[in-house]
């Protein structure tokens, strides 16, 4: 069974209310196993975050890569939101998949984070 880690940060870490905002997440896996994985995450917001600039997108899949024996690997994904927003803490879930060399999930690490809006 693998044993991973995942880490979020934001950049910026807080978003301005009542503003078109764009920030940038960054996901950091590491991999405390001796097995190679294929690696990517689902990315789930609500409402006003998108992961489009142009419209409302809630749901998204994105590629991580190949994590490597206690190794560390990097991903960073944008967010943003319309004027619409206000003061608060926005809702972000992540699931993060992780394939052996069969194509089977080995392990999957759930994670929700939140950014706050001021």
């Amino acid at each position: 069974m693998a044993t991973s880690k995942l880490e979020t940060k934001f950049e910026p870490a807080v978003l301005k209310a009542n503003k078109r905002n764009e920030t940038t997440m960054h996901l950091s896996l590491a991999s405390g196993d001796q097995k190679v994985y294929w690696c990517e995450c689902d990315i789930l917001v609500s409402p006003p975050l998108s992961l489009a600039h142009d419209k409302e997108l809630n749901i998204g899949r994105t590629r991580i890569g190949i994590l490597k024996p206690n190794k560390k690997i990097d991903k960073q994904i944008k967010l943003y939101t319309m004027p619409n927003n206000f003061p608060d803490f926005y809702q972000i879930n992540i699931t993060v998949y992780l394939y052996d060399e069969d194509g089977v999930i080995a392990e999957r690490v759930e994670q929700s984070e939140s950014i706050k809006c001021e």
